[in-house]
């Protein structure tokens, strides 16, 4: 009874002691139990398994740190890792805490499958924290409560799980890729989640993951933010540290009269071994982790505060952890043969053309962003080949005017670009106006701008004057499209090929399609209210097309050309997607925007093609262009002598575009010419 009563006050007045501060890596290993559900390792946590996750366990210690990344493998035992350091807090440091994930489900199976078997067999942690499922106030499987604090575990589909909690001491991310960017435009998860840590005093951000492709993958951009911290680790035979990377995985090869094996050729995969790159000293899979173990506990021994990590960048308050590769694993069962094994069947299926189990590997067992391989020139490139022609003057080729605007919040884009034979085409204005486009105002400077440039007239090298021929405006924004169709509907009668266009999410869509008739029997939709037809834009053939006129150089049809002071950030807005498989779209490749990249040009060069099929650009023959320039001749003599060009007009004197209509063959009159160069042929 003593006793029982003496336990009974020992653990009341824990309550009221504050928590002694212990270090993370040391309360795990003397405090936190892997259940039995882990696998082979459980009982108490040993970092004879983990010895890497000692360089992040100092880092959260470290006051200086706000946040810590890890682009790592797959398989290296981070979960549990994670959840030690949450039970940590929930035990040791109680605060609001929560956890990110792609999914509902992604949480819901982390809540069943790993959370509630770990704090079960950690007894002082589940008489804190409730893990049942029964239904009562605190305790659901995404909210659990424990004195001085709660535990969250949210979705990043749904902006109201974190935007619903005001503020977070510790948050951790699971696999930043596949998190939603915006969703219900509220912005994306985790900006909104770093939102919440800015409210709480000493707050922690914690983000793990296996990237997926370079320069898409979040976890790599984030990374890029940090001091990039990799592990070098020390041979046994000559003392030379490097950091591990499978280009030094090597296995022998069968002799030439032994039969090919169907998927390894004549490679022996269970021989694998791993080479110094310094002295050549083979290691095996105990070597290996021998190694590894050595160097970190070596380290600790010697009061290194990194733990052996090396920064490859300046501190600034994130500390990042980068190259975990699976050859750092000291888990029971990773071994280099079961590496090279995958290594040589993921490039076997690659020689077909299937890039998944190459792009898998490269994630989950390299544990980096896998690298597409373009074959487009680069932005130093391109900027190379840009023409001694001046901004707004059109070269002697082109004979034709498109303008294309791409509508944002803050701005609008605009290109203005002519055309000539074979679609060959030249850059005129590439150009961005600030603007607020979430309103309709028809007083709004920006939409006067415009109209500068729609109704203007532009000098031609050869002494012609040129007009816009079509126009096409970006209406896919739903917060700015009530602007966009209502400039369209009010300048269609003075310019009748003014377009309001939406990219279409089909990737196999057509570039252009006929958009669909007003039904007044059906429900309207917010064109329709203006009167208007929006065009799809099949934007991922547009951009295929265009990719593939990059890659051309000289004069000739389909080529592009650029004046040479256009814009500094032109090329990189025109490199700024990448097509790459899409789980969103079932695998197949879709146009994706890089990592803080802005890619307006890039859209209104799509716009362009989709405009110059709407004109018919393509199917025009060599005699409809002698007429067109004939024409423009004409035109020049008879009714353009005392126009002004768009560089010296004020937008109050910009004349009213001629209303064309079309017939076929070399034109007769100067509404001949109009219709021909209006592609209506």
């Amino acid at each position: 009874m003593r006793q029982t009563l003496a336990s009974a006050l020992l653990e009341a007045g824990e309550q009221f002691n504050p928590p002694r501060v212990i270090p993370s890596a040391e309360w795990i290993e003397t405090e936190f139990y892997l259940p039995a559900e882990s696998g082979v390792i459980n009982g108490l946590y040993d970092f004879y398994y983990t010895p890497y996750f000692l360089g992040v366990a100092a880092a959260i210690d470290d006051p200086e740190t706000y946040e810590i990344d890890l682009m790592k493998a797959s398989q290296i035992g981070w979960t549990y890792f994670m959840i030690a350091l949450i039970l940590k807090l929930v035990r040791c440091s109680p605060m609001p805490i929560m956890a990110l994930f792609a999914k509902e489900g992604d949480g819901k199976s982390f809540h069943d499958e790993k959370l509630v078997p770990t704090v079960l067999v950690n007894r002082p942690v589940a008489k804190l924290m409730d893990v049942s499922t029964a239904k009562k106030a605190g305790n659901r499987w995404n909210h659990k409560s424990f004195p001085g604090g709660f535990l969250k575990l949210v979705a990043s589909n749904s902006p109201g799980n974190v935007k619903s909690t005001s503020s977070v001491g510790f948050a951790a991310v699971e696999e930043p890729d596949d998190t939603s960017d915006n969703v219900k435009g509220q912005g994306s998860a985790i900006g909104n989640l770093e939102e919440r840590l800015k409210r709480y005093p000493g707050s922690k951000l914690l983000v793990g993951g296996t990237p997926t492709i370079a320069d898409l993958s979040k976890t790599e951009r984030r990374l890029k933010q940090t001091d990039m911290r990799v592990l070098p680790i020390a041979c046994h035979d000559c003392g030379e540290k490097h950091v591990l990377d499978f280009e030094h995985i090597n296995w022998l090869y069968a002799d030439k009269d032994q039969p090919a094996h169907e998927i390894y050729g004549r490679a022996l995969p269970e021989t694998a071994y791993y080479a110094c790159p310094h002295c050549g000293s083979i290691w095996d899979d105990y070597q290996r982790k021998e190694n590894v173990r050595n160097t970190v506990f070596k380290a600790v021994a010697d009061g290194d505060p990194l733990k052996g990590w090396v920064r490859t960048k300046p501190f600034a308050g994130r500390a990042g952890f980068m190259e975990l590769n699976e050859l750092y694993a000291c888990l029971p069962g990773t071994t280099l043969a079961d590496i090279a094994r995958e290594q040589l069947a993921a490039e076997k299926l690659a020689e077909t053309g299937d890039m998944t189990g190459l792009i898998k590997f490269v994630n989950q067992k390299r544990g980096r962003p896998f690298q597409y391989q373009s074959d487009l020139p680069d932005a130093e490139k391109l900027a190379e080949r840009c023409e001694e022609y001046a901004e707004l003057t059109v070269p002697a080729g082109g004979l034709i005017l498109t303008l294309t605007v791409d509508v944002q919040h803050d701005r609008i884009a605009l290109i203005l670009r002519a055309w000539g034979r074979g679609e060959e085409s030249w850059l005129v204005l590439w150009t961005e106006i600030a603007a607020e486009t979430s309103t309709a105002d028809k007083k709004d400077p920006v939409w006067a701008e415009l109209d500068r440039y729609l109704f203007g007239v532009y000098r031609q090298s050869k002494g012609y004057t040129l007009r816009v021929s079509a126009a096409s405006l970006d209406s896919s924004d739903g917060q700015t499209n009530d602007a966009v169709y209502h400039y369209v509907r009010t300048r269609k009668k003075r310019f009748n090929k003014l377009l309001a266009i939406k990219g279409s999410s089909n990737v196999d869509a057509e570039i252009l399609t006929a958009p669909r008739k007003i039904d007044l029997n059906t429900k309207a939709t917010k064109a329709s209210k203006y009167g208007l037809q929006v065009y799809m834009v099949g934007v991922t053939k547009a951009k295929d097309l265009l990719h593939e006129r990059l890659k051309q150089t000289g004069s000739g049809p389909g080529r592009m050309h650029t004046y040479k002071d256009v814009r500094s950030d032109y090329f990189e807005q025109l490199l700024g997607e990448i097509k790459a498989p899409s789980k969103r779209h079932g695998g197949k490749k879709v146009y994706q925007k890089k990592a803080s990249a802005k890619v307006e040009a890039l859209d209104c060069e799509a716009y362009a093609i989709h405009l110059s099929r709407y004109l018919r650009l393509h199917l025009k023959q060599p005699a409809d262009w002698d007429a067109i320039e004939a024409g423009l001749m004409q035109t020049d003599l008879l009714a353009e002598a005392e126009a002004t060009p768009i560089t010296e007009q004020q937008p109050e004197t910009v004349p009213a575009a001629t209303k064309p209509t079309a017939p076929q063959g070399k034109p007769a009159s100067l509404a001949d010419l109009g219709r021909l160069m209006n592609g209506d042929d």
